[in-house]
């Protein structure tokens, strides 16, 4: 019988889990998992739950990426090596979708029960750790702006709508990213670092593009766009994943140093990061095990 710890973010997604928990803990436990059961009741418990876990053999977690990230988190902030499961319940599940976890309950389920741990790499953002995206410029406001109870009722949709609203506020941040052995400088829409196939549940990067284990980033800048026809070359290039638009740059690195005279918050895996106006983001490679099957 294993010991696992049940985190549970009871507010993700559409708060479907309280509809749900009877029968994820009756499945699991009938799977031979001893459970004990810990309800998240604010932002970051996730972490300081995941950092008290060193009696158990295995954390599972419910919820949407955002509390995957704090489990990891906690984990990593606590020196401790468990198999993490996964149960999406989120508004939009990027990063499930990346790791190919299935987004309906049982699959989920079956995922953990069936599967094995497989150990991925993870992202330190100053200090600060994420498993999905860095995200900084256009939309970013929009992923830790949108209120919960909005994305509970509309789900994606509330990213989108919140994100339209947006649009009229952007305006171009001065970069300088130091990647690659390479410099890159300009005024960017967005700048976007990434260990995820898919990107905001709409561009797929697919599996032979992105490897999760293999040390390395996907980087994408975006410049701020001078015509029309320009601006539609990016939707066109975001919408086929063909990133080789005039204005955009994409590449994988294993670490990139970012500063800028601006210090407009990142997003980091849906939650705000601020930051000084420089920072380093490094890989830290298969820092962590995600049961998968």
């Amino acid at each position: 019988m294993q010991k696992a710890l049940l985190i549970v973010n009871p507010r993700s997604g559409k708060q479907r889990v309280k509809t749900e928990l009877f029968h994820i803990v009756d499945r699991l436990s009938s799977a031979d998992y001893s459970l004990t059961l810990a309800l998240t009741q604010y932002r970051g418990h996730a972490t300081e739950l995941a950092a008290t876990a060193g009696e158990f053999d295995t954390v599972i977690c419910t919820g949407g990426d955002g509390t995957l990230n704090e489990v990891m988190s906690g984990l990593l902030s606590a020196g401790l090596q468990k198999p993490i499961g996964y149960i999406p319940l989120g508004s939009t599940n990027d990063f499930a979708m990346s790791l190919g976890i299935p987004s309906d309950l049982d699959g989920a389920i079956d995922n953990i029960i069936e599967g094995a741990p497989v150990s991925i790499d993870v992202g330190s953002f100053g200090g600060r750790y994420f498993t999905d995206v860095a995200l900084l410029g256009i939309f970013s406001k929009t992923c830790y702006e949108t209120p919960q109870d909005m994305k509970n009722t509309l789900g994606f949709l509330a990213y989108v709508l919140e994100g339209i609203r947006e649009v009229p506020t952007v305006h171009p941040i001065p970069l300088r990213i130091e990647a690659g052995g390479d410099v890159y400088e300009g005024e960017y829409l967005a700048c976007v670092v990434s260990n995820s196939r898919k990107l905001g549940g709409v561009v797929n990067l697919g599996e032979e593009r992105v490897k999760l284990d293999d040390g390395q980033f996907e980087l994408l800048l975006v410049e701020q766009h001078k015509t029309p026809l320009q601006l539609h070359g990016y939707i066109h290039a975001l919408r086929t994943a063909d990133l080789k638009a005039e204005g955009m740059t994409f590449l994988s690195v294993p670490e990139l140093v970012i500063s800028s005279p601006e210090c407009e918050p990142w997003t980091l895996d849906g939650e705000r990061a601020d930051w000084g106006g420089s920072v380093r983001i490094s890989v830290l490679p298969k820092a962590v095990s995600l049961i998968m099957k």
